[in-house]
């Protein structure tokens, strides 16, 4: 069995190094386990549109650390891209630099780390050994430890991402069987591809009705990412999470959900077809869903949002709870507000 594993870059020299030694201390890669023994391995990375050295940084710990780990069954590379941009990255991965024969794909980004060392080796089991499509792990916030306590605190609240919610696609860390994944692909200039990705994976390219049991979460399996400490970089990172929502509203729930043949080839074929055919059809696309939809584009309930965690509490925890949930509305009005006019403003398509 192929393993390829796919870490898109951009401008990462200084974290690149620290995530592929994290990555060979998985217990995949040592004789602790029998996937070591038993798998095809391809590790490439990707750099796209970098100005710093990335390639040369990755491709020389590879080219050192890799005969270390003493496995024939790895191969690595480096491909760099021009072009910047994680969707275009994505699809160049998948459908022309990965091997034909791989069968399962591992994506990771390039400034992580792993929390157990058998983050892999269990979500590989569970994808071996389950009816899912994709599994993921826990993404986990760390923070440097001179970090202003408050801004902390504004920053872990600001996380969606609980352990023991129903599994969601960070784009930081899935595994995902390559037959599915094979039939996605990304529009170029795409916001927010885990979301995308993920609603592909749980209606089977928009053929099936929505089963969140097709994205499922390994036990003792996570990665961290440093959480931001600055409120103007947490303000801009919420910004750009309810653009991407909305605007992968716009393309599948709005969209594709309805186009879609159950009967057809599914689609990502159809984003395959438009990719080709017409370069700029995405951003005409949500250039057109923004001017018909006055003067509030978000997805109404996004409002809502903060209600949600509230609903399965019981009054005491309730009561609690009103005045962080008071403070986090406040926080959501102002970064909502501030998505919905770079929307109507033009500035959204492409926000990073």
């Amino acid at each position: 069995m192929k393993i390829t594993i796919g870490i898109l870059a951009y401008n990462e020299s200084l974290n690149i190094e620290k995530t592929l030694a994290s990555l060979f201390e998985q217990t995949v890669f040592t004789n602790s386990s029998e996937i070591h023994q038993n798998y095809n391995w391809s590790v490439v990375v990707v750099p796209n549109g970098c100005s710093d050295n990335t390639h040369e940084v990755a491709k020389n710990y590879l080219t050192s650390a890799v005969p270390k780990l003493n496995n024939p069954f790895i191969s690595f590379g480096v491909v760099s891209l021009t072009q910047a941009g994680k969707s275009n990255a994505w699809n160049e991965f998948v459908h022309h630099i990965s091997d034909k024969d791989t069968d399962i794909f591992i994506f990771i980004d390039a400034d992580i780390f792993f929390g157990y060392k058998e983050t892999i080796e269990n979500s590989l089991n569970l994808l071996h050994n389950s009816t899912a499509e994709v599994v993921v792990d826990a993404p986990l916030k760390f923070f440097d430890e001179n970090a202003p306590k408050l801004i902390r605190t504004i920053s872990e609240r600001t996380s969606n991402t609980k352990v023991n919610e129903l599994a969601g696609i960070a784009g930081s860390f899935y595994c995902v069987r390559a037959a599915t994944i094979r039939e996605v692909w990304l529009p170029v200039g795409l916001s927010g591809e885990d979301g995308f990705v993920y609603s592909m994976m749980i209606t089977d390219k928009f053929r099936i009705q929505p089963n969140p049991g097709l994205v499922i979460r390994a036990k003792n399996a996570s990665h961290y990412f440093e959480g931001l400490t600055k409120l103007s970089s947490i303000i801009h990172h919420e910004v750009r999470l309810v653009i991407g929502t909305t605007l992968n509203c716009y393309l599948t729930w709005d969209t594709l959900y309805f186009l879609t043949n159950p009967e057809g080839q599914g689609a990502g074929y159809l984003i395959k077809e438009l990719n080709q055919n017409k370069p700029n059809w995405y951003k005409d696309f949500i250039t057109n869903n923004i001017k018909n939809r006055g003067y509030w584009v978000l997805p109404r309930g996004m409002l809502l949002r903060r209600l949600y965690y509230l609903k399965n509490l019981n009054i005491k925890n309730i009561l609690y709870r009103i005045p962080l949930f008071l403070v986090s509305f406040i926080f959501d009005l102002y970064v909502f507000f501030k998505a919905n006019s770079k929307l109507k403003s033009g500035q959204g398509i492409g926000f990073w």
